[in-house]
């Protein structure tokens, strides 16, 4: 009951949201002209469609490589396989069991597979996530320095609030890193052994600790991390070409770090709604360009990953045996 719930919340928010922006712009005269650009201008509809594929497959090598720092290594085309699939899931799926769920369930399908290392391996490829989200967002935020003072009181709280969001995020991975290390975990056990020295917990924590044993593997699933968020940011910037607007990249670069988190919460379906309204509000604010214009090229972003969505419904209803001639092999020199 609860789940259903949740389910009907998600598409009320979602439902909601985009019936106030459709109304708002007019869809019929003002967004659905410029999402129908997107065949017009196809050599940017087809550098946003390849920007999604380059950043999936990034995606599937920052796995891979936080897989091996787990010693459970699995081979790069079945990584990308699942990867791929899981995109499908992560946009089909309304409740709380989505792509991660099935990446896990995935390897666990494969021969001697270990449900732990798989699990820690996906709480990390989100938490170098993080990292690398934080890292793009520093190296962007001159942007929101020089003009601060003019934007509107919306603009600045967004700005200010994700600012204290990306701040603390890092603030708590580091110091999950510090409690996964052996010599403060063991000293924490003597403290309190009822809990810290259950099996299961010690476990964990020495699975996660990974992330600093094999920190070469976390060095490189940190830069993977940007490579990533890069490539699909540049999506949502090919997008807004694509329904015919212009607008400057570093500006936009700026503002998806705050568009992306916020179409990431689990408060929508696929993040429709509240992804268009940040993009509008910020996009708007720091280039000028039209709002009914930065909604039509943020659903043509969202879109472009839908694309490659399918295509892994695609290899998912084909099945592994079939499509893993079909994938190209991910190298990586670990």
């Amino acid at each position: 009951m609860k789940k259903a719930l949740l389910i009907l919340l998600k598409l009320g928010i979602t439902t909601t949201l985009l019936w106030m922006i459709f109304r708002e712009h007019r869809f019929l005269d003002a967004i659905w002209p410029h999402l129908q650009s997107i065949v017009t201008h196809w050599p940017w509809t087809l550098a946003g469609l390849l920007s999604v594929g380059l950043s999936t497959w990034f995606s599937a090598l920052r796995w891979q490589v936080l897989l091996k720092g787990q010693d459970h290594p699995v081979p790069g085309g079945e990584v990308l396989r699942v990867t791929l699939i899981s995109n499908f899931f992560n946009i089909t799926t309304l409740g709380s069991v989505g792509g991660d769920a099935y990446r896990v369930l995935a390897l666990m399908k494969r021969p001697g597979a270990r449900r732990l290392p798989i699990m820690v391996s996906v709480m990390l490829d989100h938490m170098l996530g993080m990292v690398g989200l934080a890292i793009l967002f520093l190296a962007c935020s001159t942007v929101f320095r020089e003009g601060y003072a003019n934007y509107s009181v919306e603009v600045r709280a967004i700005v200010k609030g994700f600012t204290w969001f990306m701040g603390g995020s890092i603030v708590a991975i580091i110091l999950s890193v510090i409690s996964f290390a052996p010599h403060l975990y063991n000293w924490g056990e003597k403290q309190w052994p009822r809990i810290l020295g259950w099996p299961p917990l010690k476990n964990f924590a020495t699975a996660c600790d990974g992330i600093r044993r094999a920190w070469g593997c976390s060095l490189i699933a940190m830069a993977l991390s940007v490579l990533i968020f890069l490539t699909h940011f540049l999506s949502f910037y090919c997008g807004i070409f694509a329904v015919g607007g212009k607008a400057p990249l570093l500006e936009v670069m700026a503002a998806m770090p705050i568009v992306d988190a916020a179409a990431g919460l689990p408060i929508s379906v696929s993040g429709l709604g509240v992804r268009e309204k940040t993009f509008e509000t910020l996009v708007h604010a720091l280039t000028g360009l039209p709002e009914a214009v930065a909604v039509s090229a943020s659903l043509a972003g969202w879109l472009m990953g839908v694309v490659w969505g399918i295509f892994g419904g695609f290899l998912f209803i084909l099945g592994s045996r079939a499509t893993k001639s079909l994938l190209p092999q991910p190298q990586s020199s670990l």
